[in-house]
């Protein structure tokens, strides 16, 4: 009786979703056949952030078809203008959804960019001013990404046509539809490159770009079979790291030139999710059976779950912010233990260019191919038995630890090469390795995203200002939009007590 409860509520889970995506469809719809079309890309934003979270489909054939009707719709204003385009080709468009270039990815590519001497031409959010990196052939230009869907193409628009790039790049969030709109316009005209930063999971733009740049085979699997991209579209480019060295190491809770510890970090909730607990079960492990190890984790978020460990192990264990001489608490750990159930990708790279072992519990294939020679480097481990009995093994046996530590050799892009790729993607559409296209069977991922996600908080997340259009039809946004704002009065006058 009880399993058929749960198989009921799984299905009406998914007719829910499934019938709030087609009233979005059906609004979009009808919305660009009224030329009402900041309504159109609300709805399409808010869907794709749906399905972005679900993550049942990678992609949306309705959705993307919608862009580029929008977007040839639209580009009936702009058409004599970018036929007359005549392209620079020391012009490089980087436009950054995000705003974040002083950290990970983006910024791996602006210093690729600039050591191969383009003018970069840098479009991103108006509310990131001044805050990027300096030193660099750059033009940087601030649009409006915060109040209406088509200002917001209309600004990326005109700068695309006064900038005339060789080429773009779309790096962006996974609902960024006003982007796909304005990227659509210049097909056949400028090379497009999409950046698969979110290879997990769904994203617009494959109508949108000429060319899809992925670092693993997670990305080519999820690109061909579930994308429906061709071969030749596919480029395979893995991103070097950038390492700055911040010489401050104040605020520290011990002295980690003389203790020894094991060093964690991250969003905390990327260690959360699972009913065994098996990080943490990890963590206890350790410090319970080696009394002179510490553990230090920085990062933020729900700490309900290492707060045990913190009152179970005080002076052993610590849990600090975010900090910028992370590298650092790397390079003085014995080894850094990924978070579980979801894996920090950059921080495993950052911990093998340190030479330190990113100790890894596989969570189905999510991890697979960050790092080069990967298998060979032997970072990884199938169950939790498995990964204990390497560990205290690790923690006994110095010499042991130096001959795992020295797999690490080769294991992370380095910078020329990356350089080398970058030009190679720009000048001729090839980089000097290529994908390894087997399809990465994905269900037990796409299980849990299912699992976890509730509808109507996802909506709620959604009833923000941009998205005002679609109000009229869905009225319960009204209703979240006014949650939201008195939300975030009530966290205010809080603070200020």
């Amino acid at each position: 009786m009880e399993g058929n409860r749960n198989i009921m509520q799984l299905e009406d889970k998914n007719q829910k979703v499934d019938l709030f995506l087609k009233k979005l469809n059906i609004i979009s719809e009808n919305a660009i056949n009224k030329n009402k079309y900041e309504r159109a890309m609300a709805a399409i934003s808010v869907s794709a952030n749906l399905q972005y979270q679900y993550n049942q489909s990678y992609t949306d054939e309705k959705i993307e078809n919608m862009i580029l009707l929008i977007s040839r719709n639209m580009e009936r204003k702009y058409q004599e203008r970018i036929d007359k385009i005549e392209i620079n080709k020391n012009v490089i468009l980087f436009y950054d959804g995000f705003g974040l270039d002083t950290r990970g990815v983006a910024l791996m590519y602006l210093n690729a960019l600039k050591k191969n001497r383009y003018h970069i031409v840098y479009v991103t959010n108006k509310d990131v001013k001044n805050k990027q990196m300096k030193g660099a052939s750059i033009t940087w230009n601030y649009i409006d990404m915060n109040k209406r869907y088509t200002k917001w193409v209309a600004e990326l628009t005109e700068t695309i046509i006064n900038t005339k790039p060789k080429a773009m790049f779309f790096y962006t969030k996974p609902n960024d539809v006003s982007a796909a709109v304005s990227f659509s316009m210049f097909n056949k005209k400028i090379d497009r490159y999409l950046i698969d930063l979110t290879d997990h999971a769904f994203w617009l733009g494959v109508k949108s770009n000429d060319y899809f740049l992925g670092s693993r085979e997670m990305s080519a699997s999820n690109q061909y079979f579930k994308r429906h991209i061709e071969k030749e579209k596919m480029i395979k480019l893995g991103v070097n790291l950038i390492i700055e060295k911040n010489p401050d190491h104040k605020g520290l809770p011990f002295d980690v030139k003389k203790e020894k510890y094991i060093f964690s970090g991250g969003a905390l909730y990327k260690t959360l999710g699972d009913d065994k607990n098996t990080y943490y079960k990890i963590v206890d492990h350790i410090l319970k059976n080696n009394s002179e190890i510490k553990f230090l984790y920085a990062g933020s978020g729900d700490a309900s779950e290492i707060n045990k460990i913190l009152n179970k192990y005080p002076n052993r264990a610590y849990l600090i912010d975010e900090r910028k001489d992370f590298y650092y608490l790397i390079e003085n750990s014995i080894f850094y233990l990924n978070t579980y159930p979801m894996f920090g990708g950059m921080m495993m790279k950052y911990a093998a260019d340190a030479g330190k072992i990113p100790i890894t519990l596989r969570h189905n294939k999510d991890s697979d191919g960050l790092l080069l020679n990967q298998e060979e480097a032997k970072i990884e481990y199938d169950t939790y038995e498995e990964l204990i009995r390497d560990v205290d093994k690790l923690l006994m046996d110095s010499q042991y630890l130096k001959a795992r530590e020295s797999l690490l050799e080769g294991t992370v892009i380095k910078e020329e090469r990356f350089v080398k790729n970058v030009r190679g993607v720009i000048e001729n559409h090839r980089t000097d390795y290529k994908h390894e296209i087997i399809e990465i069977d994905t269900s037990n991922f796409q299980k849990e995203f299912y699992e976890r996600f509730d509808l109507k908080q996802e909506i709620y997340k959604n009833a923000i200002r941009i998205n005002g259009a679609l109000f009229n039809n869905v009225p319960v946004m009204y209703y979240y939009m006014a949650k939201n704002i008195w939300s975030k009065i009530t966290n205010r006058l809080k603070n200020l007590r």
